[in-house]
């Protein structure tokens, strides 16, 4: 049966593993088992990490509904390519290819009023795609809104990260269906359409990030009926927006734009907001005490880098779902409110860069607290109690304040700690040999403290070999590891950063960044991971 091409089983009683005793088909091109009450699965094939042209036969399969090829590194003409003959596609991914295209199509010549779009020509015979796929496939020209003028049905449309340019413009008829739109990280200019909530009336994911879009944000968007329940205006030029106004959605993002003013109460009174996003812009004012009528929803708030000012809420206990808080980069003054030791599912605190005042309470210590950024303050006393017990703790940075005293013993309870930042305090006495108990320690900065004594001996014997090893990735690595080497002994300093990005949901996540001491200016662009830093400056 080597040569065997048609096989045709309709309406037997066939066994469930009739292909194992059947044999290598070598030949076979076409298999046939209708209606033979076949149960199981069929094995799943990875057919990602592709290259080459698509095959012209894909061209014959004219009935075809869902073709699905992102993820590959399929290239050539896109458009005289077998696509062109496919016209019953309902779902259609080509996202992240290699895929070219003639250098200006123009669709101005057909019977509709297309515009010049430089996208396939084979999509303007579609009439029937539920989700379209085109991200980062390098298109450009101007936003094709003929696709939703022909796919009246159309659910999801990505074009994210493509060279899209002009205004959005948007059908005068309604796309009833669509209930995710990304246009995210292209050129896209002019303010956001006003009939967006009319056309889209039952969106639920918008997505228009990295864009030169401009103006207000569209007053619809607080109408119960058309609130998307994921916004995200992130890094656009928008320069007015009401954030009350979409307490109805899920999720806002609406980082680094121009909008300016204050912030009303009600944002926070709202029983969908989760997640809230207005950091990098000019914010300004007191942000009012938190009093929610329904209190517990806001899961991670980020309003850094704005012109706030005035005391720090006193009553954030009231949110006890806050996994995320980065108020940094403002100007807000008086102590740390003590409804901050309430919040006992935080996972990320940054306060840093501000004015506060007084002193750390001994009892914020959240056994979940995985990074705390306090640096750039004027907090002052001892650490007492603080901390104690957070032994999830990966990031503490409390440098440039005032603080005072001797290093806890209890350093050492911290087991996951992995930077240390305690530069430029009034610490004074000896560095505790518990510092050694700290097996994922790659940071440490004690410099400009009073502090005297011998050095722990794991800080004296400490072998770079194995951070060496696992950081060769590149030469400037290993150059600037070689370098903090001799730093150890030099004391020298310098000052450099590193970026992580913490990330709760996808799109979803707060930049951490963290300054320390060392020698070179190699560290500029960052470090590796896996290197191990002391500052003794």
């Amino acid at each position: 049966m080597t040569t065997l091409e048609e096989l045709y089983l309709d309406s037997s009683a066939l066994p469930i593993n009739f292909l194992q005793n059947i044999g290598q088909l070598n030949a076979l091109k076409i298999l046939s088992a209708h209606d033979c009450d076949l149960t199981g699965t069929l094995p799943i094939q990875d057919l990602y990490g592709n290259k080459g042209s698509l095959p012209d036969c894909l061209g014959n399969l004219s009935s075809l509904q869902v073709l699905d090829v992102s993820r590959n590194r399929f290239a050539g003409n896109i458009t005289t390519g077998p696509l062109k003959n496919l016209i019953s596609l309902e779902f259609l991914s080509l996202s992240n290819n290699l895929f070219e295209l003639p250098l200006s199509f123009n669709l101005s010549n057909s019977t509709s009023k297309a515009i010049n779009s430089d996208v396939p020509s084979f999509l303007y015979n579609q009439y029937d795609l539920r989700t379209l796929d085109l991200s980062n496939c390098n298109f450009s020209g101007v936003f094709p809104s003929w696709l939703l003028e022909n796919n009246r049905r159309l659910e999801e449309l990505y074009l994210r990260q493509n060279s899209f340019v002009g205004p959005l413009k948007l059908p005068n008829h309604p796309t009833p269906n669509m209930i995710s739109l990304d246009i995210s990280n292209n050129n896209i200019s002019g303010q956001v359409p006003r009939n967006i909530c009319s056309v889209f009336p039952d969106l639920s994911i918008l997505k228009m990030a990295i864009n030169g879009l401009t103006g207000s944000i569209p007053f619809c968007f607080g109408n119960t009926s058309y609130a998307p329940i994921f916004i995200d205006l992130s890094n656009n030029l928008l320069s007015i927006a009401k954030p009350e106004q979409l307490k109805r959605s899920w999720c806002v993002k609406l980082s680094n734009n121009n909008l300016g003013g204050q912030i009303s109460p009600l944002i926070f009174n709202s029983s969908f907001l989760k997640y809230l996003y207005l950091d990098g812009n000019k914010f300004m004012g007191h942000v009012l005490d938190f009093q929610p009528t329904y209190g517990i929803y806001l899961v991670a708030l980020d309003i850094s880098d704005n012109q706030f000012s005035g005391i720090l809420p006193t009553r954030m206990g009231n949110f006890s779902n806050l996994q995320a808080i980065d108020l940094s980069r403002n100007h807000f003054d008086g102590p740390l409110p003590r409804d901050l030791c309430k919040l006992d599912n935080l996972e990320y605190l940054d306060l840093s860069d501000n004015n506060l005042s007084s002193f750390v309470p001994s009892c914020f210590n959240p056994t979940s607290i995985k990074h705390i950024h306090l640096s750039k303050n004027q907090l002052s006393g001892p650490l007492t109690e603080a901390f104690y017990n957070s032994s999830s703790l990966v990031t503490l940075d409390i440098a440039d304040n005032n603080l005072m005293g001797p290093i806890s013993n209890w350093i050492g309870n911290l087991s996951a700690l992995s930077v240390l930042l305690l530069r430029a305090n009034q610490f004074n006495g000896d560095l505790p040999t518990q510092l050694c108990l700290l097996e994922h320690l790659t940071i440490l900065d004690v410099s400009r403290n009073q502090l005297s004594g011998p050095l722990p001996f794991c800080l004296g014997n400490f072998s770079l070999k194995e951070n060496l090893d696992k950081a060769r990735g590149t030469g400037n690595q290993t150059y600037v590891l070689m370098y903090l080497w001799h730093m150890f002994y030099e004391k020298g300093l310098l000052g450099g950063k590193i970026n992580e990005a913490e990330n709760h949901l996808e799109d979803i996540n707060i930049e951490e960044t963290v300054k320390f001491t060392t020698k070179k200016r190699v560290l500029a662009n960052g470090i590796n991971e896996f290197a191990m830093v002391v500052g003794l400056s």
